[in-house]
């Protein structure tokens, strides 16, 4: 079971144009999920036809506890790797402070571009300013597509695509130990369950990802090999 008692709370639709939602059927309902029940019930969603969810709360990254925004990046991951639409707003940390601890250097949005777009990205706290999140905004949709960081899974090895950075880059993960502690990272775990070298292993390439006391793994399961030339 997920050790993430924060719920995520979803609005869906079987159809993405605004326009159509008022139209009988097309409205799917809302519900709160918990991290361990958001695979299975993204599954259900688009055995559904679910074609677009809302998530009513920002996804907020300067959270010191973090259990809520990691819940909520999971679903967006899940319902990204379904190809469902996903409408939902991001804070990112303001320049110099990732998670709490002091950088220097602005937080990094490029390991959570493989996930569908936000609408709009905030820096800072609620007090910050909105105008470099506009730009991250409309970088991020620019920059989209289908299977950007990815994996699949085979008898023995995980295979990990990635190519959030602009350039292809491939792992394969062989290693038993790693294999089990990424499945509990699929649905977050706090970071303190991690072995610092599973950390600093994944965690400077993007595979993993921390919001306050909590870790997650980014790449999402390729349900489905994309057909394009550029996509390896």
């Amino acid at each position: 079971m997920s050790p993430l008692a924060a719920p995520v709370a979803l609005a869906l639709w079987r159809e993405r144009d605004p326009a159509a939602r008022d139209i009988p059927g097309v409205y799917a309902g809302t519900l709160d999920l918990l991290g361990d029940q958001v695979e299975g019930a993204v599954a259900d969603f688009a055995a559904h036809h679910v074609q677009c969810a809302r998530l009513p709360r920002t996804v907020d990254l300067t959270d010191r506890d973090g259990a809520a925004a990691v819940t909520a990046l999971v679903a967006v991951r899940e319902l990204t790797a379904f190809g469902i639409a996903v409408e939902w707003t991001l804070r990112l940390p303001g320049a110099g402070v990732v998670a709490g601890i002091s950088t220097g250097a602005p937080a990094d949005w490029q390991p959570l571009s493989h996930l569908h777009p936000p609408t709009t990205v905030f820096r800072g706290d609620s007090s910050g300013s909105f105008g470099s999140g506009r730009d991250i905004a409309v970088q991020w949709r620019d920059s989209f597509h289908a299977a950007k960081c990815g994996f699949r899974r085979g008898p023995g090895f995980i295979e990990i695509r990635d190519r959030r950075s602009g350039s292809f880059k491939r792992l394969v993960i062989r290693t038993h130990q790693h294999d089990q502690l990424i499945q509990a990272l699929l649905r977050g775990v706090p970071g303190t369950d991690v072995p610092s070298s599973v950390v600093a292993r994944y965690l400077p390439s993007g595979l993993i990802h921390r919001v306050g006391r909590f870790l997650w793994w980014t790449p999402y399961r390729i349900r489905r090999w994309p057909l394009s030339t550029t996509i390896p």
